[in-house]
Order: C-alpha cells, then sequence, then structure tokens
C-alpha cells in the first residue's frame, strides 16, 4: 500500500489554522483559544488516520500473498494430480508383476522344475544333453532372478511415487492454509478500516462543528465527504473480494490472462503497456483485482503487459523477476518500479519522474510523482520490454 501524503492532516492545519486566527472588524487580527476538545479532535483524527494507514499495508501485503499463494496453488495442485497418477502406475505395475511372478512359479511348480538339476543329470544319456538340460535349467533360473528382480524394483519405484504423492498432498494443504490465512487477514483488515472510517467521520463532524470559520468548516466537510466515499470504496472492494475468492483456485485455474482491451494500441510494448495503464485512470483499487473494471498494483502492470502481448504473472515479486533489473538512473516509460523491502506495492514508470498505480482500498487508479514518499520506499526496478 503506497502511503501517500495524509490528505487529513493537510485538512486538520487548514482547519486548525482558519480556527486559531481570525479577521476581525477593519482587518485587526487577534488569536481566538483554540479549545482543548479541538486539538484533542485533530490528535484524535491523526492518530486514527495513521492506524487506518497501517491496516491499509497490511491488507495490500497480505493481498499480494494471496496473488502468490494463487500461483503456488495452482503448482501444487498440479503435481499433487501427476504424483497421484504416477503413484497409481506405480502400483499397476507391481501388481502386473507380481501376477507374473506368480504365474511363473505356478509354471515351475507344476513342470517339477523345483527337481530339475537333479532330473537334467540323472536323464542326461551324454554330454550334449547334459549341456543342454544345464542351459535350460540356467534360462530358468536366469528368468525367474529377472522377475523378481523386476518385480523389486517396481516396488521401490511405488515406494517413491507413494512419497512423492504424500509430499505434493501435504504441499497442496499448505498452500490451501497459506491461501486462507492471507485470505483472512485482507478481510479482518478490511473490516477494520470500515471501523476506522467510521470513527473518522464522526470525529470529522465533530472537528466540522467546532470550527469557527466557514473555509475551514467548507475543508473539513470536503474531508468528511472524502471518508464517506473512501468507506463505501472499501466495503465495495470487500465485497468484490470475498464474492469472488469464496473457494481457492482449482487446479485448472490460476492468474489467466485479462481481458484484451477493446481499444487498439500501436508502438512497443513499453510504449502500448504505458499507454493501457493510462487509460484505466480513475478504476477502483480492488484486491486480487485484475481489471477491466478495478485493479490491485500488480494486476494494473498484468492486464497492461498483457495488452502488449507480454503475459506477467499476478503478483509483486513474480514481476520482480520477469524482467531485467535496472538502477532509478536508467528508468524509462513502461519500467516497472517497487516499492518497501517485501516488494508488496508496485507501480509503472510512465517518464517526467512519474508512475502510475493503484494505491490501495477506497483509492483509485492514479499517477503520482516519483518523489517524497515514494522515494523513500524506493525498492528497485525492472524492465519487462525496449
Amino acid at each position: 500500500m503506497a502511503r501517500r501524503p495524509n490528505r487529513s492532516a493537510r485538512t486538520t492545519r487548514i482547519v486548525l489554522a482558519a480556527v486559531t486566527t481570525l479577521a476581525v472588524g477593519s482587518g485587526t487580527l487577534i488569536t481566538a483559544t483554540t479549545t482543548p476538545a479541538y486539538a484533542d479532535i485533530a490528535q484524535q483524527i491523526s492518530q486514527t488516520q495513521a492506524r487506518l494507514d497501517a491496516l491499509n499495508t497490511a491488507a495490500e501485503a497480505a493481498a499480494e500473498r494471496y496473488n502468490a499463494g494463487k500461483i503456488r496453488l495452482v503448482k501444487a495442485q498440479r503435481d499433487a494430480t501427476a504424483a497421484q497418477r504416477k503413484a497409481q502406475q506405480e502400483g499397476a505395475a507391481v501388481q502386473t508383476l507380481r501376477a507374473q511372478a506368480g504365474q511363473f512359479a505356478a509354471q515351475v511348480y507344476r513342470g517339477g522344475s523345483g527337481n530339475m538339476g537333479m532330473q537334467v543329470l540323472q536323464s542326461a544319456n551324454g554330454p550334449q544333453a547334459l549341456l543342454d538340460g544345464l542351459g535350460a535349467l540356467n534360462h530358468v533360473a536366469r528368468t525367474q532372478a529377472d522377475a523378481l528382480s523386476r518385480l523389486s524394483t517396481a516396488r521401490h519405484r511405488q515406494a517413491v511415487a507413494a512419497d512423492a504423492a504424500k509430499k505434493a498432498a501435504a504441499e497442496q494443504q499448505a498452500s490451501v492454509a497459506s491461501l486462507e490465512a492471507d485470505r483472512a487477514t485482507v478481510v479482518r483488515s478490511a473490516h477494520q478500516a470500515e471501523q476506522l472510517l467510521q470513527q473518522l467521520q464522526v470525529k470529522q463532524a465533530a472537528l466540522i462543528k467546532a470550527a469557527a470559520d466557514a473555509a475551514a468548516r467548507k475543508a473539513a466537510q470536503d474531508r468528511a465527504a472524502q471518508l464517506a466515499a473512501q468507506a463505501a470504496a472499501t466495503a465495495a472492494a470487500l465485497a468484490s473480494f470475498t464474492g469472488n475468492q469464496d473457494q481457492p483456485p482449482a487446479a485448472s485455474a490460476g492468474s489467466t490472462a485479462p481481458s484484451a482491451p477493446t481499444r487498439q494500441y500501436s508502438g512497443n510494448a513499453a510504449q502500448i503497456a504505458v499507454r493501457v495503464a493510462q487509460d484505466q485512470l480513475g478504476k477502483p483499487y480492488v484486491w486480487g483485482a485484475e481489471g477491466p473494471g478495478s485493479f490491485d498494483c500488480s494486476g494494473l502492470t498484468m492486464y497492461a503487459y498483457a495488452a502488449a502481448g507480454i503475459s506477467l504473472p499476478h503478483y509483486t515479486g513474480a514481476q520482480w523477476n520477469s524482467g531485467r533489473h535496472i538502477s532509478q538512473s536508467e528508468l524509462q516509460p513502461g519500467d516497472l518500479i517497487f516499492f518497501h523491502s517485501d516488494l508488496h506495492h508496485m507501480g509503472m514508470y510512465i517518464g517526467g519522474g512519474q508512475l502510475i498505480h493503484a494505491p490501495h482500498t477506497g483509492d483509485v487508479v492514479r499517477i503520482a510523482s516519483l518523489s517524497g514518499w515514494f522515494q523513500d520506499n524506493y525498492a528497485g526496478a525492472v524492465r519487462i520490454a525496449g
């Protein structure tokens, strides 16, 4: 989650400045007494906003882990299915060889081959007959040893395959558990964020009431309207996330290619990706979304490059390893930029010291300057094309 400059704190400063200094009469200035209640409200708003920002960060990090978990789970399910199939094949091979060995043993028993050595010696009426008999005896022994060897090898392969199937099933279960844990974190953070937003609206209403200046009240009212919109967006994002993710992805599922934009673009892959990303401006952030109506940060870049014919995984960590790492001084439009030590937020450089990104729940795809918070949390950049 990209922590942008705090509009609530900026609004609070405007309100405080407007209330503490009032114009009276013919331009004489007096300083109004700021009541403890007013200062306390402003402090509470600042503290609540900080908690909200922390929750948004936790939710976005969990959402990106969820994206990674979906990729891991698809692989784990595929591996588990293949391992189980292999174990079944090896089990069938063992049964076949065991049956063959049993048939061979029965034939030997019925033919009296258990005393074949004595029979050869007793019945041989000459050196050649003895040699022929010993050759037949040696063939039977080799055939028996070969059958037993094949059965032993098949049993070993069966045990190895069964162990692999067991491990693959355990990995699949671990992936599901991790996926559900991250999903729960997103949902829990969203519910807590909704509660904090409600608290902020109540505090903002108190701030509006305490504001003695019309301009200050207007600024506080505007901020209250923004909070209401953010609360509605958070509720919608949570509904979308839980509605789309009620069940873990099936074995054949995963991050599929996003729907292709209806508009046609020209230029190289990086130029197309930038134009496609810019066409998504104003669309809401939703955890795990990959377009076309909403996006999370890695979903936006995935969608943009898919339109240029380049497939990227829907996960910041995987996109970090999908191209050539470059220095900040080498940045060109279309390069992917990553933030935080765990790379849980990213955007696309569009030139002129700016990036486009999907910030966090309650916000929309927007353009930002690669400075301030973004510079402080800059982790690196990757060139996908060009």
